[in-house]
């Protein structure tokens, strides 16, 4: 790979003096790893100086840090979290994979990332909800489907110690040129209870968010792919209700809702006469335009119920956990127009502008039971159990006039007629599993399990939206139906992993581990023709194989450990020039190296460093390796921060990251792109880049006030995403990222 000389330095002197992140009983800020994990209530927990993995957290101290109006939880997440790619800066967290892969994000277990994935799982909470972040780096099918490349759980507000606590939070965030169209602000109430026999916690919260400049002071133009977050009002609310039914029993229920919508006055720049869609050569100015007529404006909602169950005494002393839980995600995109090719229609295709709008369904059951076993002095841990879960997937577009959408040069969408974009899907998988962990000795422990799952996929006849508009267009012709289908697969999958304690404060680990997700059939079938058949050949779950070795030192004033992975498939899901997606069948391997170090050499004084180093090739049909894109693979990203508590309890902060660049991917691109035996994937040079924030805290009132200034110094830049979003979805979507912007907050408990 190429490295930009600017991000290189920092790149390598973070891998100098870095490892991954090491588990740590007391600390209130930096990423570390836990000391037990729980990353869903029914699969119990563990210290992670027994795991043979990567563990990360993030608690409630370091979210507030992070926190100010405007920010994101991917923000945060793609800031703190070495082995995450960088954040893209829209609504979406499309191309934030992990170790290469795709990221099962949870949210107090519940999974967000199903069979239909909008990308928008970490746009459904705002960080002043969360307690405290879980991450598993690397492929696990202990919790089912969609973690090929990890496990983000979001862990909602809990009960505290107090009988009643209460906190509120304002926040505001502005870039250098301050006027109410500029600003960021969120308020947020939480409220927790303690009781003998109930506890709860409730939160609420309120935000807007206005434009967006770059680093010129011009404001951005809208990102019309995956949305942005400019003029958008956010609501939520969460719940989490607790019973102690009796000493061994107990009963939770947790309740959320959810709604992020935009409504702006500015649409993109075109250019003359509509340049950027006709004219390749046209480079538009990404600036916004004012005079955006579009009612239905883009939007995420997300609600949701999940209700636990634990009894430690059942079945002759085993512990009984069981969780139901349902969930609906609507989304909304920004218009966008394409090129309908039909051969009925005169001249054999048409423009159009259509708006994706999708409505997600998801019922699930998850139960294991846990016993302990005594073998020779020696413990021995057994946890089993069942999950079933069902999704039901609609999508439909919006179609506007596309005269309108020209004469207004792409300000003006006036709604004409509604089609499927693809068949209904109902997607049922049941698992069974069961999970071992042994203590073979004081220093040697190993740990295995088994998965096996059963994947129904049934698919409604549809008329694809190729033959409704095409229907619609020329008089006389008679659309044909897209046939349905079902579709069975079955899969079994194992861990094994051992961990070797040199002390209680080091260990070295060694683990082997599969995953698998499920192809997006929805998306999928969106864009086949009515002719095409459905079968087990071309909707299949993908298998991941993961292997990594690690080792990790935690003592009072050192965290430092290094994992180096790899992990390969047989099948790779594509995302090509025409917009459809297909699952092919060749080979892919991803592999790489993730460390950080967190030093403390006084009380006051805090340093760290993390590297992430990726690289994922897929096979050609020549039987070349070929590079993936930055969509699949982040380049290279190190992270620095130093910290300073003064005695008075505040304290200053300086982070930074840095993305190294590449063109491998685009090189292959080019090749694929003239090559009649390889499969052309868009991808884009990655210009490296390095971004800076200063973050600090003081006590004030019984409360703590925060400021922050991010990208410090004002950087003119573009993510990984608007990178390279240029070449999977045009120059529209490749939009300049944010330049210096200003945050102060407050938040005070009482």
């Amino acid at each position: 790979m190429r490295h930009t000389a600017a991000t290189l330095p920092l790149a390598l002197l973070s891998l100098a003096i870095s490892g991954q992140l090491a588990a740590q009983a007391n600390t209130t800020s930096g990423t570390r790893q836990l000391d037990a994990v729980s990353v869903t209530a029914v699969r119990g927990a563990r210290s992670v100086a027994e795991i043979a993995g990567t563990v990360y957290a993030i608690e409630r101290e370091q979210i507030a840090q992070q926190t100010a109006a405007g920010r994101s939880t991917a923000d945060i997440l793609g800031q703190l979290v070495p082995s995450l790619a960088p954040a893209s800066g829209t609504t979406s967290n499309y191309g934030m994979t992990m170790r290469g892969r795709s990221v099962q994000v949870m949210i107090d277990g519940v999974p967000l990332t199903g069979a239909r994935d909008g990308s928008r799982q970490l746009n459904s909470i705002s960080p002043t909800m969360i307690e405290r972040i879980e991450v598993i780096s690397g492929a696990t099918a202990l919790y089912g489907a969609g973690a090929s490349g990890g496990i983000i759980n979001i862990i909602t507000l809990q009960p505290g110690d107090a009988p009643v606590q209460l906190a509120s939070q304002l926040g505001l965030r502005t870039p250098s040129d301050v006027s109410s169209d500029n600003l960021a602000w969120n308020a947020a109430q939480t409220m927790t209870v303690r009781g003998d026999s109930f506890s709860g916690a409730f939160g609420i919260a309120y935000g807007r968010q206005g434009a967006s400049l770059d680093a010129h002071g011009r404001r951005i133009g809208p990102e019309i792919a995956q949305t942005d977050r400019q003029d958008t009002e956010t609501k939520e609310l969460n719940a989490r209700l607790e019973w102690a039914l009796a000493p061994a029993q107990q009963l939770s229920v947790g309740i959320r809702w959810y709604d992020d919508q935009q409504d702006s006055d500015y649409g993109p720049d075109y250019g003359p006469r509509l340049a950027v869609l006709f004219n390749p050569a046209y480079q538009p100015s990404h600036n916004a335009v004012d005079g955006l007529q579009l009612n239905a404006q883009p939007r995420t909602r997300h609600q949701g119920i999940n209700t636990q169950y634990r009894n430690r005494d059942v079945f002759g002393g085993q512990e009984l956990s069981v969780e139901a839980y349902y969930r609906n995600e609507q989304g909304r995109w920004f218009p966008s127009v394409s090129t309908l090719v039909h051969p009925a229609l005169p001249g054999g295709y048409a423009y159009v502008a259509m708006q994706s709008n999708t409505d997600i369904d998801v019922w699930g059951l998850r139960s294991a039971l846990h016993k302990g076993f005594d073998i020779g002095g020696r413990s021995l841990q057994l946890s089993y159990g069942v999950d079933h879960e069902r999704e039901e997937d609609r999508q439909r577009g919006q179609m506007y006039d596309i005269n309108r959408f020209i004469a207004s040069n792409g300000l003006n969408y006036v709604p004409t007629a509604q089609y499927a974009m693809g068949p209904d899907v109902r997607v049922d998988t049941t698992g069974l599993f069961l999970q071992a962990d042994h203590a073979l000795s004081e220093r040697f422990s190993v740990q295995a399990g088994v998965r096996h799952q059963i994947l129904r996929n049934n698919v409604d006849d549809s008329l694809p939206y190729t033959e409704a508009i095409t229907a619609d267009a020329v008089a006389g012709y008679q659309p044909q139906l897209l046939a349905d289908g079902r579709v069975r697969h079955s899969q079994t999958l194992f861990n094994a992993g051992v961990v070797y304690k040199f002390s209680d404060a080091q260990q070295l680990f060694a683990n082997f581990s599969q995953g698998f997700s499920l192809p997006d059939t929805q998306r999928m079938l969106r864009d086949v023709p009515a002719n095409f058949v459905i079968d087990s050949r071309n909707i299949g779950p993908i298998k991941v194989d993961n292997y990594e070795l690690g080792w990790r030192l935690n003592n009072a004033q050192l965290q430092s450990a290094v994992t180096a992975f790899y992990n390969r498939s047989d099948k790779t899901v594509q995302f090509n020039r025409n917009y459809s997606v297909s699952v092919a069948d060749t080979d892919e391997r991803v592999y790489g190296v993730e460390a950080n170090l967190r030093y403390t050499p006084t009380a006051q004084l805090e340093l760290g460093a993390s590297v992430a180093s990726t690289r994922g090739q897929y096979r050609d049909a020549a039987g070349q390796w070929r590079e993936l894109n930055a969509f699949r693979v982040s380049p290279l990203k190190a992270g620095v921060h130093g910290q300073w508590r003064f005695a008075n309890d505040s304290l200053l902060r300086l982070q930074g990251q840095a993305v190294g660049g590449t063109d491998d991917a685009w090189r292959d691109a080019q090749v694929a792109a003239v090559s009649p035996t390889i499969r052309a994937t868009p991808a884009a040079k990655i210009r490296g880049y390095a971004v800076f924030d200063l973050i600090g805290e003081l006590p004030l009132a019984g409360g703590r006030f925060s400021v922050g200034v991010y990208n410090l110094a004002d950087r003119d830049y573009k993510t990984v995403y608007g990178q390279q979003a240029e070449a999977t979805y045009g120059k529209l979507s490749s939009v300049p990222a944010q330049g210096r912007t200003f945050g102060v907050g407050y938040r005070v408990e009482y």
